[in-house]
């Protein structure tokens, strides 16, 4: 039996998604259109490959045994993809670029501003997320990630890191220093003395919550969010402290806290698929930020302009 990569592409799309809604939203495609293709795909191989009830489309045991083959024609559609468009004699196009949020807005979103002045025929597409990108399926072109890959198929193409510190508003520092003299407390902060901004459910597992709750007691934040400019814009507005980037809390104009301990520092690795290195728009867009990331690292304060 011939499955086509749009029968395959279709089902795992709704398998991640857990549903058919959210699996047309995925490909880009209309619920119908999805909904009678997999229709179609389950009447040529006479099985159920889901289970549909309110609250989405569950796999089947059948289709469980579909998946990972599924995910295996993904990784190498995308390996077909590059070793394609490496045929492309030019580096024009949409190069995306997978990033924790906090370097989304410091340091990508500035860089893809000064690529399109150095190099207008390119454009970049930045997927900030916690959420862990697949760049082998192509779900992505490169990627800024906190751990460095030891995936056979993926290179890191460099690595760096950012000095880390506590910072809030300068009314909030104010604030906090008058109410530590009132109480007779001098030297570096507590951490349980600070009100901390941190993540919300459902990212409570990103840094620096987990620490932050192995430190403190019964650690509740002050504020939290599920998205990191709500909380950056809290502790601009004084209702408390976060770890940032030095360079970055510079620029929004907040005051480091001298704490009791040493902010660990960020290590951060710029990733692609080894066979992504042959596509034109992929390896300059690749050279290009890893240049800037690096003088970045050593806080080059034009790296980004």
């Amino acid at each position: 039996m011939d499955i086509s990569w749009d029968d395959a592409q279709t089902f795992l799309a709704v398998a991640e998604a857990g549903s058919i809604s959210g699996g047309a939203k995925r490909l880009g495609l209309g619920q119908p259109t999805v909904s009678r293709r997999i229709a179609l795909l389950e009447a040529r191989l006479g099985v159920a490959l889901f289970r549909r009830a309110q609250q989405g489309a569950r796999v089947t045991e059948a289709g469980e045994r579909l998946r990972p083959a599924a995910e295996q024609m993904a990784r190498w559609a995308g390996e077909f993809s590059r070793l394609a468009e490496g045929a492309e004699p030019d580096a024009r196009g949409l190069v995306r670029i997978a990033s924790p949020p906090a370097l989304s807005v410091d340091v990508v979103a500035p860089l893809a501003a000064r690529l399109q002045r150095d190099h207008p025929g390119l454009r970049l597409e930045v997927l900030s997320s916690v959420a862990h990108v697949d760049l082998v399926r192509g779900d992505a072109d490169l990627a800024i990630r906190a751990r460095e890959t030891h995936e056979p198929e993926l290179e890191t193409l460099t690595s760096g890191e950012s000095r880390v510190g506590v910072f809030a508003s300068r009314d909030y520092v104010d604030a906090l220093e008058r109410r530590r003299a009132q109480d007779g407390r001098s030297g570096p902060v507590r951490l349980e003395e600070i009100d901390w901004i941190a993540w919300s459910r459902p990212f409570e597992h990103v840094p620096p919550r987990p620490m932050l709750a192995r430190a403190i007691a019964d650690f509740t934040p002050a504020f939290s969010s599920d998205d990191f400019l709500v909380q950056r814009s809290a502790a601009v507005a004084g209702l408390g402290a976060m770890m940032l980037d030095e360079q970055s809390a510079t620029r929004l104009g907040l005051s480091r806290i001298d704490v009791e301990f040493a902010p660990p520092t960020t290590r951060f690795h710029l990733v692609c698929a080894k066979s992504a290195r042959f596509v034109p728009r992929i390896r300059l867009v690749a050279d290009w930020i890893s240049e800037r990331m690096r003088a970045f690292e050593h806080g080059d304060p034009a790296a980004l302009d």
